[in-house]
């Protein structure tokens, strides 16, 4: 049987699966309704059933409080992301029941174990947001080989399966709730990140909030409605402004029949009424990509093309409102498939790497990364990187990443503590990681252990005031306790393949080196607890 890995697409709103072929064609695989894509909803039958997708987006109006949706958002933030039968659920858990619907119908589909994937995330995502994505990934009994950034993964598809010429190319893309801009200088044997921006808040969930706000208030004024809408009701306001906003992509207008307490008004909506809006939401993704185009011009890029990926970008008052701000007419590409096929033919050349790397070599034995269970890689792809492309005329290419956020270590600059930036943002990591050392004096003589402080950040500076609202952990560095002030301590910060920070500490004088368990701000979920969740999910059906 023949051996494939997977790329999934985890959104905020809905979620998709691909894979590459033996003809080397990247193919999206439709869930059991038939669907390409599969609603990131999740409603809780119970505690042993639950139904993903489609039928549990249906059921989110008439059994709301059952009903778990917009939980992306919450990835690495929270620990909760709703309580459902009296039991809380964490949005990993959640997700992961997403993703365990993707996987089950891609097996029965292909006849094959989903087993392997990469999945993508927002490039704004940090360290906690990027860990809970591969936590969920483990949750639904995954083996996640890398978590990658989604306008990364389009341009992955794009580069591969498109465009052989050499150009710059800024995919701006728009989800159902993130939004990314990143700039990438694509070649015939190279895609290379040059920089991005974005915000992780803020998506087509945003638009439809604004369209529900709307309808309210017309709602209020055609029926004299005094009170608020239940959670039926809301639920229902909510997939009727989703609707209506769908239809604008085709239509000036659209008339919306809104129901609550026996009430009933129809409302007509325009196109211009929409646009008018939701100028604002509109209007932010531009600032974003207008820093972004800077940061490329300060690097000597000139923007060649725009490419529009993400559900989002079907709204007409996207490329109308770039067409009009660049004078460039922007090119759509699968929006709603690009992330995923792109991950596809990213996790054949992580397979294909980690296989390789575990092999002997001439003179010596492997030395593979602990991360590595050689028994994952037995078999071979069924297609190869060679094969990617139109009529396998495209060669793997080299894929440079870059950081998407800056890391910093809180430090005393002339008596007073300070952030110092170990990592900037935007640089980049020619083989998908980076790794920073830099040595620092002891604060005290005598002193027992250094706190290693951690701050992830967007400043470009290497110097920034201590702010709390950017602390992302901190761990202890034991010491021996008997060295004079100013007793060097290296420090090393690793951002690796997944985009996820690890520090390392060694004090120079004893020679001591220490992996610094880092203590995450933002509610991180423990190995023991990731394990303990994988276990329970086996017993969850997944309809």
């Amino acid at each position: 049987m023949a051996k494939y890995v997977f790329g999934i697409d985890l959104g905020t709103t809905y979620s998709c699966i691909a894979y590459v072929d033996e003809t080397g064609r990247e193919t999206v695989i439709s869930n059991k309704e038939g669907d390409p894509t599969t609603p990131s909803v999740v409603e809780f039958e119970n505690l042993s059933n639950v139904v993903v997708g489609k039928v549990a987006k249906e059921n989110a109006f008439i059994n709301p409080q059952n009903v778990a949706m917009l939980v992306k958002p919450l990835m690495g933030k929270s620990d909760h992301a709703g309580t459902f039968h009296g039991e809380d659920k964490s949005p990993e858990e959640v997700s992961a029941l997403v993703l365990k619907k993707l996987a089950l119908d891609a097996s029965e589909k292909l006849d094959t174990e989903v087993k392997d994937v990469v999945i993508t995330c927002p490039a704004y995502f940090g360290t906690a947001e990027r860990t809970a994505t591969k936590n969920a990934g483990e949750i639904a009994g995954l083996n996640v080989l890398e978590v990658i950034s989604e306008p990364t993964a389009a341009a992955i598809f794009y580069g591969f399966a498109k465009e052989q010429e050499e150009k710059t190319v800024l995919v701006y893309d728009l989800g159902g709730g993130t939004f990314d801009v990143t700039i990438m200088a694509i070649s015939a044997n190279k895609i290379e990140v040059i920089c991005s921006d974005g915000n992780h808040e803020l998506g087509g969930k945003d638009w439809d909030e604004t369209l529900m706000r709307y309808l309210y208030d017309e709602f209020v004024s055609q029926t004299s409605f005094d009170g608020d809408f239940d959670e039926s009701d809301k639920q229902a306001l909510r997939l009727k402004a989703e609707s209506a906003k769908q239809h604008l992509t085709s239509r000036n207008e659209t008339r919306v029949a809104v129901d609550a307490s026996g009430l009933r008004a129809s409302i007509v909506l325009s196109r211009e009424t929409f646009d008018e809006l939701t100028s604002m939401l509109l209007n932010e993704t531009l600032e974003k990509t207008d820093v972004a185009i800077a940061v490329a011009k300060e690097r000597g890029y000139s923007i060649d093309e725009m490419l529009l990926v993400g559900g989002s970008t079907k709204m007409k008052q996207v490329s109308e409102s770039i067409v009009k701000k660049y004078g460039m007419e922007p090119k759509v590409l699968d929006p709603d498939e690009a992330v995923a096929k792109g991950a596809a033919i990213h996790a054949v050349n992580v397979y294909i790497h980690n296989k390789e790397s575990i092999e002997p070599k001439p003179g010596g034995d492997p030395t593979p990364s602990p991360s590595i269970n050689p028994d994952d890689y037995k078999e071979e792809l069924a297609a190869a990187p060679a094969m990617i492309g139109i009529g396998g005329r495209s060669a793997a290419k080299e894929i440079v990443f870059a950081t998407t956020k800056s890391y910093a270590l809180e430090v005393i600059v002339e008596g007073e503590p300070k952030c110092c930036n170990m990592i900037i943002k935007n640089n980049p990591m020619p083989d998908g990681a980076v790794r920073i050392s830099r040595t620092f004096g002891t604060a005290s003589p005598n002193q027992e252990s250094a706190e290693i402080v951690v701050f992830e950040n967007d400043f470009m500076d290497e110097y920034f005031a201590v702010d709390e609202d950017y602390k992302l952990g901190d761990a202890t560095l034991e010491l021996p306790g008997n060295l004079p002030a100013g007793s060097p301590i290296e420090i090393t910060f690793e951002l690796n393949t997944d985009g996820i920070l690890e520090i390392y500490g060694r004090d120079v004088t004893s020679g001591k080196d220490v992996r610094a368990n880092m203590k995450v701000k933002d509610n991180p979920m423990s190995a023991e607890k990731v394990e303990e969740l994988k276990e329970k999910s086996k017993g969850i059906v997944v309809v």
